[in-house]
């Protein structure tokens, strides 16, 4: 699953560690990756240390297995007695400084998708958090990915105009270049925010428009976004809360 949305500050980091603690509190065995070198914001807030270049080399040596030190473990224990975890391969800092072209000359956009098989069969859920733009890093964690849940905030008509983008072009780029179908993207996940009332309505009014205009749209191929913007489901918001140990 790669968690993505072109907006920066839609709770991407958060989603991707909130999604792993939950997983592994219902028993199930996931991997998250750091797929955002420049902010490694993902990286530092589980208080994991950078490598130097771990995943740059287990990205580059496609032959090579996985060196030492790639893959991290975090325990939090939500009282005396129990203990949950999830694997994280942490940011790298090499990668951070390799330029855009050198990157793609090296590392093909498929070759993060090709490096996950062998972890398939390890874990049950495996969660990559990627940068806001859509360059090398964010266009390989869609390529790799089954789903898209892109994280959004329902009072940033911004963060729902950025949405709208990743589902009516970048997704359809990928599915394009792979040629199976996927990936497929989950219906928008709304992170919560106290909104009022008037201000819901605003954001209502503006995904109306969001859904008419990618209807209508003549430059691309014509999208129904409602099942993305409106879910049949609804759920309850309760808080939930992580802490690293």
């Amino acid at each position: 699953m790669a968690v993505y949305n072109n907006k920066g500050g839609v709770g991407k980091t958060t989603t991707t560690v909130n999604l792993a603690a939950i997983l592994a509190m219902l028993g199930k065995r996931s991997l998250i990756i750091d797929f955002d070198p420049n902010q490694k914001d993902l990286t530092s807030s589980l208080g994991v240390k950078v490598s130097q270049d771990s995943l740059y080399s287990w990205l580059v040596n496609k032959t090579a297995p996985s060196p030492d030190g790639l893959i991290n473990t975090c325990k939090f224990s939500p009282k005396p007695g129990i203990t949950w975890q999830f694997d994280i391969i942490a940011s790298d800092e090499k990668l951070q400084y390799v330029e855009e072209d050198k990157l793609r000359q090296m590392i093909s956009p498929g070759r993060l998708r090709q490096a996950l098989e062998s972890f398939k069969s390890q874990y049950d859920y495996i969660l990559i958090d990627s940068p806001p733009n859509w360059r090398f890093f964010s266009k390989s964690a869609i390529y790799a990915a089954d789903v898209v849940l892109i994280p959004t905030k329902h009072n940033s008509i911004f963060s729902l105009e950025n949405a709208a983008t990743v589902l009516e072009r970048f997704i359809l780029e990928i599915q394009s270049e792979r040629n199976d179908g996927g990936p497929i993207a989950l219906p928008i996940f709304y992170n919560g925010e106290s909104i009022t009332d008037p201000a819901k309505r605003t954001a209502e009014l503006a995904i109306d428009k969001i859904i008419e205009r990618a209807k209508k749209n003549k430059t691309a191929n014509p999208i129904d976004l409602t099942p993305y913007f409106y879910s049949r489901y609804t759920y309850s918001q309760k808080p939930l809360y992580f802490q690293h140990t």
